[in-house]
């Protein structure tokens, strides 16, 4: 069993995150001991509890994951779906270049909260219906537009709406996604689709 943990890490790509029951069937606290063993001969890195990475380095040093690899790789292991939220929506869209200190995401596994490196990933339960949309990216597009509110829609806003829908135009689900959209926000993403399309008309 042992073997088999470490012939798939060493198979791993680098910067790959390792959790104990990311070898299943076999037994989790067999797992962990395995890994922590790993860690001190330098083949893994402990990053939290229960949470391993593969090192990866650069001139620069360590490269760790992104909050977002951990939250999805917990998702994966609980075989659950999630969605970043607030801030951790916005700057995953580029509407702010601000790295929250707190990344939420919103799952449909388990809710829990992991500090890393005096950073708190968050991981918040909510219904089903969140995860309805078809699309990937329509459902972060409504969820960061609701955290920057209404009032605070300007130009700049809806510049990084037009590159996300350009980039990402979902042509297939857009118009049954929207209709779960508040009607403000619904409002926006049809005019910037008009918009969308007019100008790659006159190209």
């Amino acid at each position: 069993m042992k073997q088999t943990i470490i012939s798939k890490i060493n198979r791993s790509k680098k910067g790959t995150v390792f959790l104990p029951n990311s070898f299943l069937p076999i037994d989790t606290h067999y797992a962990s001991n395995v890994l922590s063993e790993m860690c001190k001969t330098g083949k893994l890195i402990r990053i939290a509890f229960g949470i391993y990475v593969k090192p990866k380095m650069t001139r620069f040093g360590l490269l760790k994951p992104s909050m977002y690899e951990i939250a999805r790789t917990i998702a994966k292991r609980d075989d659950a779906q999630i969605l970043p939220t607030g801030a951790t929506a916005e700057n995953f869209l580029g509407f702010s270049t601000q790295v929250p200190m707190n990344e939420v995401y919103l799952t449909s596994g388990t809710p829990r909260k992991i500090k890393i490196d005096g950073r708190t990933l968050t991981l918040k339960h909510c219904v089903p219906s969140t995860f309805a949309y078809k699309g990937k990216i329509m459902p972060i597009l409504v969820l960061a537009l609701k955290s920057i509110k209404q009032y605070n829609i300007y130009d700049d806003t809806l510049d990084v709406v037009y590159g996300v829908l350009k980039e990402h135009p979902e042509e297939d689900t857009w118009c049954e996604d929207i209709a779960r959209a508040p009607r403000w926000i619904r409002n926006i993403i049809i005019s910037t689709k008009e918009k969308i399309k007019r100008n790659e008309q006159m190209d």
